[in-house]
């Protein structure tokens, strides 16, 4: 049975067993809205770590709670139980505005459709340096174009763009533009909430590799969500399997793809397209069908160290054979 949110420390360990830097830590975390008289249980139990400087990618159909919990991490979404820590600090809780404003300016988010988070009666400056404003980052008028001009230029757009509307730039240059806005004020982790998936399959690459090299530039921590399986794992250092509210499987990127235990798991991986004609024509889609499991009933049992499976222990023999 959960904790009550108020049983949980507000300060944890920040040091994995293997002695790597915990950055953001979430335990036993329930999401739950009410909506008329019924309660929507969109996310339940969800636990993980996010190690300093790795992508960590959570995968999953749409509803499966995957941008619930980004939400609740960034204290938009409210929990009923467990806790999440950021620097081993609790941050869903009771904090002073100060503690509040820290935890924003070190966590951004990139969204899903640029074209949509982006106001288009502000002309790319003033998006780009809202942040700035907001967290009073510059001490005169030259360090803030300044910022805002290595900004743009570190996602690849000019600095005589600054004076445009998202409105004259194509799909894969605004979301470059939301990209450039995130990062402008220096945050340690980044919500990547589906941030390729409104863009034509031509430019979904170069955005993809502009993330990494961004990554490796300025020491970043990724939180990386999508529905798409081959993507997660091309960006990936660890990986979550969602469904329906529930974490089903978690374990290294090349472990999730190579050998998955968990038969939603095996369903995600046979739903991704070959580019291939003949071996697309081949390709044999495996339907999942939860039945009567109740994933309440399951327990995380480890498959191989650090790849977990959310199973019983009679159904786990027969989906590892």
């Amino acid at each position: 049975m959960a904790k009550k949110i108020d049983e949980y420390p507000d300060t944890i360990e920040t040091k994995s067993a293997d002695g790597r830097d915990i950055l953001l830590s979430l335990k036993d975390v329930d999401i739950h809205f009410k909506v008329g008289k019924k309660i929507v249980k969109a996310a339940n139990h969800i636990t993980f770590d996010v190690y300093r400087g790795e992508t960590f990618g959570l995968v999953g159909e749409s509803g499966s709670g995957k941008t619930t919990v980004s939400r609740a991490i960034l204290g938009i979404n409210p929990t009923v139980h467990g806790a999440i820590y950021y620097e081993g600090k609790r941050i869903n809780c009771k904090r002073s505005k100060k503690e509040i404003l820290e935890t924003k300016k070190k966590i951004q988010m990139i969204f899903q459709d640029p074209s949509a988070s982006l106001n288009e009666r502000a002309n790319v400056d003033y998006i780009i340096s809202e942040g700035l404003y907001n967290f009073h980052l510059f001490k005169d008028e030259a360090e803030r174009i300044s910022k805002v001009e290595k900004a743009l230029e570190s996602v690849g757009l000019l600095p005589e763009h600054l004076s445009r509307y998202p409105h004259e730039f194509s799909g894969g240059q605004r979301q470059r533009i939301g990209i450039a806005r995130a990062l402008v004020i220096d945050p340690e982790l980044v919500l990547a909430d589906e941030p390729i998936s409104a863009l034509d399959v031509s430019i979904r690459a170069q955005v993809l590799n502009l993330l990494k090299q961004l990554q490796n530039d300025r020491k970043l921590t990724y939180l990386f969500i999508a529905h798409d399986l081959s993507i997660i794992k091309y960006i990936s250092d660890r990986i979550a399997v969602m469904h329906q509210g529930y974490i089903v499987e978690i374990g290294k990127a090349e472990d999730i793809y190579n050998m998955p235990v968990h038969p939603y798991t095996r369903s995600l991986l046979t739903a991704i397209p070959q580019p291939d004609p003949r071996s697309e024509k081949e390709r044999k889609r495996v339907p999942y069908n939860k039945g009567d499991l109740d994933y309440e009933t399951c327990e995380y049992i480890e498959v191989k160290p650090g790849h977990y499976v959310l199973s019983t222990k009679e159904l786990i023999e027969d989906w590892v054979k």
